[in-house]
């Protein structure tokens, strides 16, 4: 098992509510690896006209 730490891009939609955003953030985290732990470091309103955010992750996988 090899630990990686990975700063990780993710678009937050208007469709995922505050209470399903943990669960959104793991289940793409888990498509990189086992997710160890991870944290939110920056939230950033979208130039798009979507009205999406940018969720800046931080995170340590088991590869």
């Amino acid at each position: 098992m090899k630990l990686t730490t990975v700063d990780f891009y993710l678009d937050w939609p208007v469709s995922i509510k505050i209470k399903n955003l943990r669960n959104f953030i793991i289940s793409n985290l888990e498509k990189k690896g086992d997710v160890i732990r991870w944290s939110i470091v920056d939230i950033q309103n979208s130039i798009d006209s979507f009205e999406t955010k940018k969720l800046k992750i931080k995170a340590v996988l088991a590869i």
